[in-house]
């Protein structure tokens, strides 16, 4: 059985690293100031995925005769977005390792702490009835190798990473290393669309010239790597599914849409929204159901589903967590870049 955390940009910003789009953007603009795109790219986008929304609004102003100057511009961001994630991936310092795992673990292992009593039971319940091991999966949505570092740390540290029992038999628990939807900085790395519907330009909707590079579905096939089918898998083998740091951006929709009809698919499946919004944790109740109630119809908006249809039979599967200090490490320190900058 699987518990599995999908992980945005967002944990990487709670590590405090420089790792917004508006960091990017004057990295970017500074070094490459004359490509095509760095001549239209917005500056106010406030999210990874806004810039992918942009990418397809862009492709509106363009004519097939420009499709090849456009993808060696796209080529020309990506090796620039890569570069600059790596000078701030190798910021991180670990102080103590083993005291690194030890926060790690117990942070992952009591992923449910925030949880109402109500969950809290369930939760228990399907632990207590799980006749094997469980495996912590990571699905990350990040280029960058910090969380792959302290993953690996813990692996190392803590033999095993945790235990549980079921029917008067003990099982070890394991932690998974990540697994890398979109890339890493150095291997397949992937920035783009959802769908080529995105793409707002009618004549290069269906021009493969341009949707099998720009489409993410399409370039993960293309590399051959099966990583949308193993993350299928991942997600079909788990009970918990948490997601942290994620913006639930419209080029990603196939996968809230996934997870939706996963959640369907079991009456013990759970999908767990950390929300960190520094939203103010709300003394009426009635405020408080008033704030998970908007975040489920939320996500289900974002998945595409019809949410009349949809909300009554995943509303009470879907937990949410405003303000978690899930991953929050203490033994994680930023080295200083060398102008000052935080």
């Amino acid at each position: 059985m699987n518990i599995t955390f999908l992980i945005g940009n967002g944990f990487d910003l709670n590590l405090k690293l420089n790792t917004r789009y508006s960091d990017f953007y004057k990295y970017y603009i500074e070094n490459d100031p004359k490509d095509l795109l760095s001549k239209s790219i917005k500056e106010d986008y406030e999210m990874w995925s806004d810039l992918e929304v942009g990418l397809g609004e862009f492709l509106k102003d363009i004519d097939e005769s420009q499709i090849e100057e456009f993808l060696d511009s796209k080529s020309t961001l990506e090796r620039m977005l890569s570069e600059y994630l790596t000078l701030e991936n190798q910021r991180v310092i670990v102080k103590d390792e083993k005291a690194l795992a030890e926060e790690f673990k117990k942070k992952v292992l009591n992923f449910f702490s925030d949880f109402n009593s109500l969950d809290k039971d369930q939760y228990h319940q399907v632990v207590s009835n799980t006749r094997g091991q469980i495996n912590y999966n990571f699905i990350t949505f990040n280029y960058t190798s910090v969380l792959d570092t302290i993953i690996s740390i813990a692996q190392k540290n803590c033999k095993p990473f945790g235990n549980h029992s079921a029917g008067g038999t003990g099982y070890n628990d394991a932690v998974i290393i990540p697994h890398h939807i979109h890339g890493k900085l150095t291997e397949d790395l992937i920035l783009g669309l959802d769908n080529a519907e995105q793409i707002l330009n009618d004549k290069l909707k269906t021009n493969p010239r341009l949707t099998n590079y720009i489409v993410k579905s399409a370039v993960n096939t293309a590399l051959g790597e099966k990583k949308i089918e193993k993350a299928k898998q991942i997600i079909d083998s788990s009970k918990f599914v948490c997601l942290f740091g994620l913006s639930i951006g419209d080029t990603d929709g196939m996968w809230w849409s996934y997870i939706i009809e996963w959640l369907k698919r079991d009456g013990n499946n759970r999908l767990v929204l950390f929300i960190n919004k520094n939203t103010n944790v709300q003394l009426s109740g009635q405020e408080k159901i008033r704030f998970r109630d908007a975040n489920r119809e939320m996500m289900i908006e974002r998945s595409r589903c019809d949410v009349s249809k949809t909300l009554s039979a995943v509303q009470n599967k879907i937990i949410i967590v405003p303000n978690s200090k899930i991953f929050n490490l203490e033994n994680i320190v930023l080295e200083e870049k060398e102008n000052g900058g935080k």
